[in-house]
């Protein structure tokens, strides 16, 4: 299925709805192409963080790399977003390593893609995919991952200092919903960002603020977390003014989450940019044993690692030690927290060492 959404007509690039399958659903994606099909062109392959869709932002990074000329591949992993999967909100590490495995075979299939010139590039929890399918697949000709989850100890220990006690709120909602998939119960969902009191896999005064200014403009809240908001001012404090609340217009059993949280529920303004502030809880228990910053020197593409200094979800000191020695890989260190890379100035110094890191590697246009 492929359909016109978008176009930038400076770049003289058409954004089309594209889809792929990965173990047998349709994940969904956002193809940015030359309006003009001329040569083989570079692909950049892009994925999201924990719980994170495309409209989160990633449309700003795929613009100024498809302003270059190159072809740029937008995908949601299943479970959430646009694509297939169900149950909703199911984070699962092994597929959404299945998932890049598929969005990569499907960008070398496509018509006017120089497969010798792809790059996989991923943000977050996805920095760490990236890097952990990089170090198996030797065709890629560069990786970037920015704030790369790179070490499970390391993040749970900067996670246990936030805030023990939602911590331990956090473990048991995971083995509550380990024990409730046994029997096929939903998924617990635990927030992706909260306060000190939530069971949330972020936690920090301001991290939901920060969060929410990824957020596309118009994105609706349910009522029930509109509600919250409004009652409870550490969770609107400082919130984007992106995010409207107090509008009820909307089920969120309607809405590509399937069902309501008080987490979260966020509605797009356009149909899409469904999504939640939530995902499944037994998370929580497989990440101390996810650990792909240690795949780094099997991966023999030249990498670029961008960090934020201030990071509490993904420890740049710690990512920075798993680089250090390795020829192929570039460490970036930029001031900020988590979520400023995504917005702002830092995102302007960020996309644009980003570009130059690969267009060296891609080269020149072939014609």
């Amino acid at each position: 299925m492929e359909t016109t959404s978008g176009r930038n007509p400076g770049a003289e690039t058409v954004r089309r709805d594209v889809r792929f399958e990965s173990g047998g659903q349709q994940c969904a994606a956002w193809l940015y192409a030359p309006a003009e099909a001329s040569g083989s062109r570079p692909l950049v392959v892009m994925a999201h963080g924990l719980g994170a869709v495309r409209e989160w932002r990633l449309d700003a990074f795929a613009e100024r790399f498809a302003e270059q000329g190159w072809m740029v591949l937008v995908f949601d992993y299943r479970y959430l977003g646009a694509s297939e999967g169900s149950p909703r909100q199911l984070l699962d590490i092994k597929d959404q390593l299945d998932d890049w495995r598929a969005a990569l075979a499907y960008g070398r299939s496509l018509p006017g893609v120089d497969t010798d010139r792809i790059a996989a590039w991923g943000t977050s929890f996805g920095g760490g995919h990236a890097l952990r399918i990089a170090s198996e697949d030797h065709q890629l000709a560069a990786v970037v991952a920015q704030c790369p989850f790179t070490d499970g100890p390391a993040s749970l220990f900067s996670r246990f200092r936030s805030s023990p006690l939602s911590m331990l709120w956090l473990i048991a909602a995971g083995v509550l919903d380990t024990v409730g998939s046994w029997f096929g119960a939903k998924p617990v969902l635990a927030p992706v960002v909260g306060v000190w009191w939530m069971p949330a896999y972020l936690v920090s005064p301001t991290a939901i603020a920060e969060a929410s200014r990824l957020l596309p403009p118009g994105t609706r809240l349910s009522a029930r977390t509109s509600a919250a908001v409004t009652k409870m001012s550490s969770l609107g404090r400082g919130l984007s003014k992106n995010v409207e609340t107090g509008d009820d217009s909307f089920r969120p059993a309607d809405t590509g989450v399937g069902r309501d949280t008080l987490w979260g529920v966020l509605k797009g303004t356009d149909g899409g940019a469904d999504s939640a502030n939530g995902v499944a809880a037994r998370l929580a228990l497989r990440l101390p044993l996810y650990r792909p910053g240690k795949d780094l020197p099997k991966v023999t593409a030249p990498t670029l690692l961008c960090v934020c200094e201030d990071d509490r979800a993904a420890p740049a000191d710690t990512t920075a030690r798993l680089a250090a020695g390795q020829d192929h890989v570039q460490v970036g260190h930029y001031e900020g927290d988590h979520f400023d890379i995504y917005v702002g100035d830092l995102f302007e110094r960020a996309v644009r060492d980003q570009t130059a890191f690969l267009a060296a590697q891609f080269g020149p246009s072939r014609r």
